[in-house]
């Protein structure tokens, strides 16, 4: 896919609209989803997650596809942190070749793929700007998350571009976190069952997959006139 397209993908078409958005409701209670599996894959060693995770306690309760949010962020709530940066970077970060499970998509899709490139153009186009400490990794699965959850803010304010950001938010979805979120979540469960991060990374794969069956339900395709 060519520049001109990527940055096309989120714009709002003769093709393409949105009904029974509802978004005055679903789009705030989205933006603290996407920020909360956001904070739940931080890395710990960037950032403490507990505090804004105990914050986040309830949210599970009024979000579909999200039923084991609420015990996730209980429990990193709740952890030792130096137990959050030790089980993180084993998984994520650690290894003589490499991490074990890589948590950046450019690495989990290949570092030919372009993929770097793609996400930047998405960021630059949509005006997110990453902060200085986190430009280095545009790709990680954190940062993706946080930009979804910014997607959904900018939907919320329903303004003049509000198509644009809920055109946006599908495509992202279907480009790139459900094009590798399922591959991450089966290396962590083959490396780490049961753990407090493949039990993450299977919330997360639900909560997208339901977020996009929902998404797509709201889009409309119409057929293009011709000329």
């Amino acid at each position: 896919m060519t520049e001109a397209q990527i940055i096309a993908a989120g714009r709002p078409t003769a093709q393409r609209s949105v009904v029974d958005r509802q978004a005055g409701l679903t789009a705030p209670l989205r933006c603290q989803a996407f920020a909360a599996y956001s904070e739940l894959l931080a890395s710990p060693h960037e950032l403490d997650p507990r505090p804004a995770c105990g914050e986040r306690l309830g949210l599970g309760a009024a979000l579909p596809h999200a039923e084991e949010l609420d015990v996730l962020l209980a429990e990193i709530r709740d952890a030792d942190l130096a137990r959050l940066r030790r089980e993180y970077s084993g998984l994520f970060e650690v290894g003589s070749d490499g991490p074990p499970v890589p948590i950046r998509e450019d690495l989990q899709t290949g570092q030919k793929s372009g993929t770097r490139e793609e996400i930047v153009r998405f960021y630059d186009y949509f005006g997110y700007v990453l902060a200085e400490h986190f430009a280095w990794a545009p790709d990680h699965l954190s940062v993706e998350l946080e930009f979804m959850h910014y997607l959904c803010f900018r939907e919320a304010q329903q303004d003049d571009n509000q198509l644009s950001y809920q055109l946006a938010q599908l495509d992202f979805a279907q480009r790139h976190l459900l094009r590798w979120v399922p591959q991450l979540r089966r290396g962590v469960e083959e490396l780490s069952p049961g753990s407090l991060y493949c039990r993450v990374a299977r919330s997360l794969e639900a909560f997208l997959a339901g977020d996009l069956d929902w998404q797509q339900g709201t889009v409309v395709e119409s057929a293009q006139s011709s000329a």
